[in-house]
């Protein structure tokens, strides 16, 4: 049983002040636990308001928006509309919406930038701004109003998140990565368990979904951005200091 009278609390207002060894601490104390009992401590000890929760509704998605709505119905959840997502997409996040009863708000990237990115093709030559335009920066003012951000990576995923911990710095917010450590296996099960739906490109071969122009057919994510070093959008990598030039 967690001895919460030894755990460390952060304060609403004082989150900047965890040390390397307070975010060490809180890795000892989760990493026993399973995910749902991770999920259910984390509103404990953050303000529920302080935590943030994001989604793409890609292939991967369903299954944490489960878990969240067990365990804070209602609570919301943001999505960034790049302009460039599937028709499927779109309609997959409205699907688990009325399933899950969602709580959405969606995010837009700055309609003149967003257009230029277009009008010029972006993705082909500068894929890392066309990514800081359309997803990183309209998250950007979200984010400095939450203290702990909760993320759906898994370590099997990527060479990056292979080396991730269930919490992590990320400049000024904690990443909160419940799922890090479980298997592909297990992630099917949960799937299976609770009879989500699946993305209705998966099917079609895409074992990762993201942008239109950057997604193509392929086994997990070598799919997303192929043929290029880049492996992520850069939300993900952020200020981590295992961050490679490679993986973003």
């Amino acid at each position: 049983m967690l001895n919460t009278a030894t755990a460390i609390k952060p304060r609403p207002s004082a989150i900047e002040t965890l040390s390397s060894s307070d975010i060490e601490k809180l890795n000892e104390i989760f990493e026993p636990l399973s995910v749902e009992e991770r999920l259910r401590l984390v509103f404990q000890y953050f303000e529920p308001t302080k935590i943030l929760m994001t989604s793409s509704f890609g292939t991967k998605s369903a299954v944490i928006l489960k878990l969240l709505t067990e365990v804070r119905p209602q609570h919301t959840v943001y999505f960034i509309d790049t302009t460039y997502h599937f028709q499927e997409t779109l309609d997959y996040k409205d699907q688990l919406t009325q399933l899950l009863g969602l709580n959405i708000e969606t995010l837009s990237p700055k309609k003149n930038e967003n257009k230029l990115t277009k009008d010029e093709m972006w993705w082909q030559e500068h894929p890392k701004m066309c990514c800081a335009i359309n997803k990183i920066a309209p998250l950007e003012p979200v984010k400095a109003k939450h203290q702990l951000w909760i993320s759906g990576l898994m370590s099997y995923q990527t060479k990056f998140r292979s080396h991730l911990r269930i919490f992590e710095k990320q400049g000024d917010i904690i990443k909160f990565h419940p799922l890090i450590d479980i298997t592909d296996e297990t992630f099917q099960n949960y799937f299976d368990e609770f009879e989500l739906p699946r993305h209705p490109l998966e099917g079609q071969g895409y074992g990762s979904v993201g942008c239109i122009p950057c997604t193509s057919k392929g086994v997990g994510r070598e799919g997303r951005w192929k043929g290029r070093q880049k492996k992520e959008c850069g939300l993900h990598p952020g200020y981590f200091i295992n961050k490679t030039e490679a993986e973003v």
